[in-house]
Order: structure tokens, then C-alpha cells, then sequence
């Protein structure tokens, strides 16, 4: 706990030191009307006591009520001057966690441990109750409470010490109670954490427009809403568990109160008709028994409420600190050259709980300027060859090289740009055309123009009244456009272009478009590829025939290597595919 407060309280000094600079005025403000509070009934009754006049009277209680005025209105508006600044901080630890899911490294998005505490870390800092909101009235209550506790016990140096010890002892009953509920929260935090993921899952699978032709023609909204009902009565059932633990924690305190101020009451009173004490020292004392046993509550209570706070706030830490094995700082300057050449030496990779590696054992020299196609079945593992060769993973065995450097010895965010891709799986921004392209802050127009043309999508921007300015995605744009598989694809492959990186990597470029607008573009490949190393992965096998080499790879490996015309003579696996997928096009075949 001490290691979490600690982290939290310097990078919200970094952040925002005014929040803790209120904490600490609020301290003091908060013991102050305790005082008031304890000393103006005590007062009045010793001047009642003393037969003093009713305007001493009034001009006692107007000081005492103007002071606590004075401070209550101090003390709301600290509250809220505050409330904005609390925020902030909450949101820029969301925005941490946000850059760490940006920067981690990839193979990291695909583990399951890394997406579970992401959801854990999120879950617990997102909303206007979480611990990084609520924690600074903990700090507030817990520093009343101590600074307090010191007051009140010089108030009640005449008290026999063995009410300070049953203050003490029926505090700490409710305190402990309300702990084991905090740490069978903790323990059982999966409880909450696995079903709420799956909740939110479910909502976006549900939202996404991809998916609603197999919700609708397959008839998978009961599935799925039985699937979310499933997951609700999991959470449900865990937070009712939680309640349960929680009101009878409540009633074990109510029960120590009970008991405190009970016997409190009888002794004072003993006190008073023993002559030992007067009766406005009577008010003063069971106001100071009471406050007292209020400030040793609230030290407990406060402390266990800390416990659960840290418990969060480690949670969000353990997210941050998750670690990475790319090197993001310092490492060897990439290679300043005009051309690049990569190779794998022995390179296996094993995805994180597979029994099978996706690639085993793969050797591939790729020249400077060469254009690579790579092709196989589906499962053999090409487009995971294409993210070892882009530094998106590290190879489980052997390496990958830039230029004879093994790519780990590299900044990655430095080596990151040395590529420019279109892959299988894409996604859009909900931003104008030309910010999907550009992707930057800092905009090249003669650039744009010339990407879209290579990229074949002129014709569809000049249909469009804003033209590169169009925005996309109706759900968050009310004139948003809509493109179509071929068009995104298109524009995906203009956003490649435009960061003009020496290595090109494109795996399945033309998957979404039609034979002719494939071999249209195609044809453009060595104008678009030019002076770049190259890479490329499809299963059209005809659609390569332009590249320098080609490479068919299966579980064991790379089975063939060659031109086109080479494999096809060769009569192996390559040639048995193109002649199967060849057969469909040629004219007179009846199916």
C-alpha cells in the first residue's frame, strides 16, 4: 500500500499539485469545525450555568454559528474548486492507459493477461466513483481523523483512560469487518472483471454494423442475448455477494456504537451526579467522547478504505508497468542507406499458449529492391511471417536482420518507420479522407494527390461534393460517407503510399476488389514498388507473376522458391495450386 500511495501521490504532484495543496486546507478545515462544533454547546450551557444574559448569549452563538459559516463556505468551495482538478488527473491516468495500449508491443494485444489487466486497470479508474476520484476524500478524512485525534485527546485529558480504549476497541470491530469484505473483493476480482468484459463485448459486437447481416440471417440475437444475460447474472451475482458481506459489516459497527456510547453515557453521567465534573463539562466531554471515537472511525475506516484504494491504483499500476520487451529508448542507429535488405535466420515463432509453432525454422535472404511474393495455404503461417519481418513480434527462435542487424538491437518506434503496409485486416478513422491518408498533423497535398491517383481512387473522391475532405463513418458523423470494401481498400493502400517507407509490405492488398480492378492495379505494382524492398502476400497465385521471386511456404517451412515460370515448370505444389485456381477462369468450364 505505502509503494502504491507513493506512486500516486508524486504523479498527481507532476500532474497537478493544487489537488494535494486543497487536501491539506480541507484537513485543517475539517478539524477546526469539529472544534466549533464540540466548544459552542459546552459554552452555552457554562454561561446558562453562570446566569449570563441573553444577549451575551445570542453574542456567543452569532460568533460561534458566523465562524462556522466562514469556514463551511471556505470549505464548499475548496470542494468544488477542486471536483474539476480531480477530474483532470483521472482523465490523464486514462490517458496513460491509453498510451500504453497504443505503444505496448503487438504480441501483447494477442495475450489474453495483458487484455485482463487493461480491463482491470480501466474498469477501476473509468467512472466519477473510482478509486484515482474518490481517494482524495479518503486522504481528506483519513488527515482530519489523525490531526483530530490528537486534539480531541488534550480535550479529554481528564477523561479515565479506559474510554479512550473503548473508543478504540468498538472502532476497530466495524473497521475490520468492512477490510475482510475489501480483501474478498480483491481476491475475487475475476468475479467482476471476466463477465464485465464479456459484457462489453457483447455490446460491441451487437453495435457493429459488419456484423448485422449474421445477427440478422442467421438468427443470433437470442444467442447473444442469452449470452449477455448469462454474463450479467455472473456480475450480478458477485456485487449481491459483495452487498451481503457489506450490510452485515454494517451491522457489526452499529452494534459497536451502540455498545460505546452507551456505557459512555452512564459514566459521564456518574461523573455529573458524583460532583465531579459540572454539567456544561458533562455536554463537553460526551461531545468529545463522541467526536473522538468519530475520529477514530474515520483513521480506521479511512485506513481500510485506502487498502482498497491502493488495491485499484495497483491494478492500474500493474497495466502501466506490464512489461515490454522492444526497446522504445536508445538502441543502434538504423542503417542511413537508400536500400534495405532483411533476413531470417532460423526463425520459428509460437503464438502465446499455441502446443504449434505458426512458422518453423525459416531462413529468407530478401535483397535490397526486391519484390517478394509469399504464398501458401491459408494457416501457413504468412502473414505472421510478414509481422516478424515488420518487427510487430519477436521471433520465438532464431532472428531477424536489417542489413545484417539483428532488429532487436534497434529503437522500434525507428525501425517502425522504415515500413509503409496495407494488411489483411484494416480498420478506418472516423475523420476526413485525407486525415485517414495522412495520418499527421503536418499535411503534403502534392503528395496526397499523387497517392490517390497510384492507388486508383480518383474517380470515387471526385463523385463525393468534399472531395479528400469527406468524412467517414456515419455513427459518429451525421454526413459521414460510406466506402466500399474495394474503395477501403484502395484508400488503405494511398495511406501505404503516402508515408513512402523503403519497405512495402502488402498482405492480401486486392482481396476485397473484383479480378479486373486486381489486375489493373497490378500492373501498377512496379511503379509503386520502385527502388523498394518489397514484399507481398496473396493467394491469387497469378497476380505475382510481376515479382523477382517467389516463395510457397507450408508448416515445415519454405517448401518452394522461384519466379513464377519457374514453379509452374517445375510441377510441385506451387503449379498444382495455379493450375486448381487457373482452371476458373478459363472459358468453356462448366460448373
Amino acid at each position: 500500500m505505502r509503494q502504491n500511495i507513493s506512486y500516486f501521490v508524486r504523479d498527481s504532484w507532476q500532474k497537478g499539485k493544487s489537488v494535494i495543496l486543497v487536501v491539506l486546507a480541507q484537513i485543517f478545515l475539517s478539524v477546526a469545525l469539529a472544534i466549533v462544533g464540540i466548544f459552542l454547546p459546552a459554552t452555552v450551557v457554562q454561561q446558562i450555568t453562570f446566569g449570563a444574559e441573553v444577549q451575551v448569549l445570542i453574542t456567543t452563538i452569532a460568533g460561534f454559528t458566523a465562524v462556522t459559516i466562514i469556514l463551511q463556505t471556505i470549505n464548499r468551495y475548496l470542494d468544488s474548486s477542486s471536483s474539476g482538478r480531480r477530474e483532470r488527473l483521472l482523465l490523464l491516468a486514462l490517458c496513460d492507459a491509453t498510451e500504453k495500449t497504443l505503444r505496448t508491443d503487438f504480441a501483447n494485444l494477442e495475450s489474453q493477461s495483458f487484455t485482463d489487466a487493461q480491463e482491470k486497470a480501466v474498469g477501476r479508474a473509468s467512472g466519477g466513483n473510482s478509486s484515482h476520484m474518490t481517494i482524495w476524500e479518503c486522504f481528506k478524512n483519513l488527515g482530519a481523523g489523525i490531526l483530530g485525534f490528537f486534539v480531541y485527546i488534550a480535550v479529554l485529558s481528564v477523561v479515565h483512560p479506559w474510554v479512550f480504549l473503548l473508543a478504540a476497541s468498538t472502532c476497530v470491530i466495524g473497521v475490520v469487518a468492512r477490510h475482510r469484505v475489501n480483501v474478498w473483493r480483491h481476491k475475487n476480482d475475476d468475479l467482476q472483471a471476466i463477465p464485465g468484459k464479456r459484457i462489453r463485448n457483447i455490446n460491441h459486437m451487437s453495435e457493429r454494423a459488419g456484423l448485422a447481416k449474421d445477427l440478422r440471417l442467421f438468427a443470433m440475437t437470442r444467442w447473444i442475448k442469452d449470452l449477455f444475460t448469462a454474463n450479467m447474472d455472473m456480475l450480478y451475482s458477485f456485487r449481491k455477494k459483495g452487498e451481503i458481506r457489506n450490510a452485515l459489516a454494517g451491522v457489526a459497527d452499529a452494534l459497536a456504537i451502540f455498545v460505546r456510547e452507551g456505557i459512555t453515557y452512564i459514566y459521564l453521567i456518574g461523573l455529573v451526579l458524583a460532583g465531579e465534573i459540572s454539567p456544561d463539562t458533562f455536554v463537553l466531554l460526551f461531545a468529545a467522547v463522541a467526536g473522538f471515537s468519530g475520529w477514530i472511525s474515520d483513521i480506521l475506516r479511512e485506513w481500510v478504505e485506502l487498502s482498497r484504494h491502493s488495491m485499484n491504483i495497483g491494478r492500474m499500476r500493474e497495466f502501466l508497468e506490464y512489461p515490454d520487451k522492444f526497446k522504445r529508448t536508445g538502441g543502434v542507429e538504423i542503417p542511413k542507406t537508400a536500400a534495405y535488405s532483411l533476413e531470417l535466420k532460423n526463425v520459428s515463432y509460437k503464438y502465446q499458449g499455441a502446443d504449434d509453432f505458426a512458422v518453423k525454422n525459416i531462413s529468407l535472404h530478401i535483397k535490397p529492391s526486391e519484390k517478394l511474393a509469399v504464398v501458401g495455404l491459408n494457416g501457413a503461417g504468412k502473414t505472421t511471417l510478414v509481422k516478424l519481418l515488420c518487427g510487430l513480434y519477436d521471433p520465438t527462435e532464431g532472428e531477424v536482420l536489417l542489413n545484417g542487424i539483428d532488429i532487436r538491437e534497434f529503437n522500434r518506434e525507428e525501425y517502425y518507420a522504415l515500413f509503409t503496409a496495407v494488411f489483411q485486416e484494416f480498420n478506418i478513422l472516423p475523420a476526413s479522407i485525407a486525415d485517414n491518408i495522412v495520418q499527421d498533423t503536418m499535411r503534403d497535398d502534392r503528395r496526397v494527390e499523387n497517392a490517390v491517383e497510384l492507388a486508383g481512387i480518383q474517380n470515387k473522391l471526385s463523385s463525393l461534393p468534399n472531395g479528400l475532405e469527406s468524412l467517414l463513418i456515419k455513427e459518429v458523423h451525421l454526413d459521414g460517407e460510406e466506402l466500399s470494401g474495394g474503395e477501403t481498400q484502395r484508400m488503405m493502400l494511398a495511406r501505404a503510399l503516402y508515408k513512402n517507407a523503403p519497405i512495402l509490405i502488402l498482405d492480401e492488398p486486392t482481396a476485397a476488389l473484383d479480378p479486373i480492378a486486381e489486375s489493373e492495379l497490378y500492373n501498377r505494382y512496379d511503379e509503386l514498388s520502385k527502388d523498394r524492398t518489397s514484399v507481398y502476400i496473396s493467394h491469387r497465385l497469378a497476380s505475382t507473376r510481376f515479382c523477382d521471386r517467389i516463395i510457397l511456404i507450408d508448416s515445415k517451412g519454405i517448401a518452394e522458391s522461384g519466379t513464377h515460370e519457374e514453379l509452374v515448370a517445375k510441377g510441385g505444389k506451387y503449379a498444382e495450386l495455379f493450375e486448381i485456381q487457373s482452371k476458373y477462369y478459363r472459358a468453356g468450364v462448366v460448373f
